[in-house]
């Protein structure tokens, strides 16, 4: 009798949690292919959130199983319910923001692009970007070519390249590289408003960068992140296409996508042999080669979703004060995420997080891990809710800037955007407190006013006059 109620409790479990996950990949699915300008915008964080899924439910389902990276066993449990709620809350909050009635509103008679508004010049502003663009991407290059071994050839680690021998134009670009490709996107995109060809230059830029970054010994995870802000702006675009006419919106959807389908078989196979060098050939792991994908793919993404569950919501074990303290005031390494150190503390021995922090690494996860172990079980919710509505209200934003062709805006937007999805998908708070944040919203916010003064002007270039006559 006890025997058989444990059973059915645990297949019930079960059950849930398969339909939890089968839900959300069912949304997103039906977003990637009713809205694929949605989809394009938010597949970063869509992708990371199905990915955690996944994996929650392989260590609820499959669990116990053993962490290497934590030494120990995880799971089971129903562990993927509250964080696929959670994630649910981001998905709705995103449809809301998108709704079709207000993206329709993003197109109107004074809210055009402002290519016909423009007087003709020796150089466009898409000449200038792509050549400061191309300067920069050309002596990246260069540099990469004679300051020393190339890490895809030389067998070198991309963390031990970049600490030896990576000039300061490489460190750049691993500190600003997806928020140059989105500006690379949006130059890219934007002649799509005007019907007409893709600008393919910037296309053949971002193309260099994800070369440059295959031989600079980078695998699934830059890969990824550049070719999520790429595709943002495009996105967008499409968006803003369909708002001005379903029809042909469509149909450039259908031929854009073609376009970037293949060169994303281009850029898996790329992933998939960025991946198999660098665990048979840079770290000599061929003969547990499957272990080691195995654990990365199917537990690394859930295990610190797991510890947190099992503190918050199993056991009741959560300090909001200390946490607060540990994310803001004295994490270990102020310059990065403190949410996973503050994670990584609470699941390792001190020494060994230290220890693997002082690397450079840290381990995945962090959103929504953050929120309960700041406000516990029931606030945890109140502050997802919280972190989707800013986000969905910002990227509506920045789509309305891309549309509009707000090219000021978008570009002093996008350290936010960057700052705003990492928080989303790795759960980093820190960035929020620290005063070159507030310095950046205060400049955008600057940029914003001042070029909605300028488009005003030149939409209505005789209201200034008209009203200094009237004074």
């Amino acid at each position: 009798m006890i025997g058989s109620a444990v059973d059915s409790g645990s297949l019930l479990a079960a059950l849930a949690s398969v339909a939890a996950v089968a839900i959300f990949v069912s949304v997103s699915l039906w977003i990637a292919v009713k809205r694929p300008g949605l989809g394009m915008i938010f597949f970063f964080v869509l992708f990371a959130f199905a990915w955690r899924l996944v994996s929650v439910l392989y260590i609820d389902v499959f669990g116990p199983i053993f962490s290497d990276q934590l030494a120990l066993e995880i799971g089971p449990g129903v562990s993927v319910l509250p964080i696929a709620i959670s994630q649910g809350i981001v998905v709705i909050a995103l449809l809301f923001s998108f709704r079709r009635q207000r993206v329709l509103q993003l197109v109107g008679p004074d809210e055009s692009g402002l290519a016909s508004r423009l007087p003709p010049g020796r150089f466009s502003l898409s000449d200038l970007a792509f050549l400061a663009a191309a300067l920069f991407v050309v002596a990246l290059w260069v540099e990469l070519l004679v300051r020393g071994p190339i890490p895809l050839f030389a067998g070198i680690e991309r963390f031990d390249y970049t600490r030896l021998y990576g000039g300061s134009l490489h460190h750049r670009l691993l500190e600003w590289g997806p928020m140059l490709v989105f500006q690379l996107g949006i130059f890219f995109a934007i002649p799509l408003l005007h019907d007409e060809p893709s600008d393919r230059r910037f296309g053949a830029l971002f193309g260099a960068l994800i070369l440059y970054l295959f031989l600079a010994g980078h695998r699934f995870s830059s890969l990824y992140v550049y070719s999520s802000f790429f595709v943002m702006p495009i996105g967008a675009v499409l968006i803003g296409r369909q708002a001005k006419s379903r029809s042909l919106g469509e149909i450039a959807s259908r031929k854009l996508l073609r376009y970037l389908a293949v060169g994303g078989v281009v850029l898996l196979v790329l992933i998939a042999g960025a991946v198999a060098y660098s665990y048979i050939v840079v770290r000599g792991e061929g003969g547990v080669l499957l272990s080691k994908l195995s654990q990365r793919i199917l537990i690394q993404q859930g295990e610190m979703w797991w510890m947190t569950y099992d503190r918050v919501f199993q056991h009741n074990d959560w300090n909001s004060s200390h946490a607060a303290y540990k994310l803001f005031v004295d994490p270990f390494d102020p310059a990065r995420n403190s949410t996973m150190q503050f994670l990584m503390e609470l699941a390792l021995p001190l020494q060994r997080a230290h220890y693997i922090i002082a690397q450079g690494s840290a381990y995945t996860g962090g959103w929504p891990e953050v929120f309960f172990e700041l406000g516990g079980p029931i606030a945890g919710f109140a502050l997802v809710a919280l972190s989707a509505i800013i986000f969905s209200e910002f990227m509506f934003l920045m789509t309305r800037c891309i549309i509009q062709e707000r090219f000021a805006t978008c570009f002093f937007l996008t350290p936010i955007l960057f700052a705003l999805s990492i928080t989303i998908v790795s759960g980093m708070v820190n960035s929020f407190v620290q005063m070159t944040f507030l310095i950046k919203v205060a400049v955008a916010l600057v940029a914003y006013i001042t070029e909605d003064k300028w488009r005003l002007h030149l939409v209505l270039p005789g209201h200034s006059a008209g009203s200094e006559k009237e004074a």
